[in-house]
């Protein structure tokens, strides 16, 4: 297995971090040609390793069929400015990422992810591994993912920092401590984010992946393995 990429992500790349964030990665990785072909190998797509860093790392076939569903937690891969390491094979990736963007669900797959959010939001006793409620991080996320939705749509960018200084307070605020009185203003700004996602969703220039491209990027990416 060869790692091609990694990259910072979470709330030390959104700009949302404080002294008791950790670090969490994202990357992308490939397997030998042999190995792919080979009936006697187990192979895994995604590899994890939990602790005070997170890393997550997504096997490269599998990465370009996520990605192409629009899926918003492997995009940061591409747009992430914060690169650990890389390799040719992702500079030229990370150079076409338009070619792997469908835009309709890009939208979908961002209001899933919220959707996915609020339910944990719900359960306003979810304790996290280090015992702290987690209710600040669902709520964060939320927002997070519709404004860089929103983003998108509107300026064909995806940001992956807050710039927006008044939801970035409003953020940070309830990421500093959770309280309930937060939920009716939580509320409003789900809805406003939902709002926003619609109307630049209509005025947004529709792009769809480039298959034939992204299938023969794959296949030059693993012929490099066979060497």
């Amino acid at each position: 297995m060869k790692q091609l990429t990694k990259v910072l992500v979470g709330s030390r790349l959104h700009g949302l971090a404080n002294e008791h964030s950790d670090y969490d990665y994202r990357g992308v990785h490939i397997h030998d040609l042999k190995s792919v072909l080979s009936p006697f190998a187990t192979l895994k797509n995604t590899t994890w390793i939990e602790g005070d860093e997170d890393n997550t790392s997504y096997e490269l076939a599998d990465f370009c069929k996520q990605a192409i569903h629009g899926n918003a937690t492997i995009l940061e891969v591409f747009f992430s400015d914060q690169i650990i390491e890389t390799t040719p094979i992702a500079d030229e990736m990370r150079a076409n990422w338009r070619k792997f963007i469908d835009t309709d669900k890009v939208v979908m797959a961002s209001r899933g992810y919220a959707s996915n959010q609020l339910n944990k939001m719900e359960l306003f006793d979810d304790i996290g591994r280090k015992d702290q409620r987690r209710t600040s991080k669902f709520a964060i996320a939320y927002c997070r993912v519709l404004w860089q939705c929103s983003e998108f749509l509107r300026t064909g960018e995806f940001p992956c920092q807050i710039t927006d200084p008044d939801l970035r307070a409003f953020l940070l605020t309830i990421k500093a401590g959770w309280d309930d009185k937060y939920i009716p203003e939580c509320t409003e700004r789900f809805t406003a984010l939902q709002a926003e996602v619609t109307r630049n969703w209509k005025n947004a220039e529709k792009s769809r992946p480039d298959i034939e491209w992204i299938e023969g990027f794959i296949y030059r990416a693993y012929r490099s393995t066979d060497v």
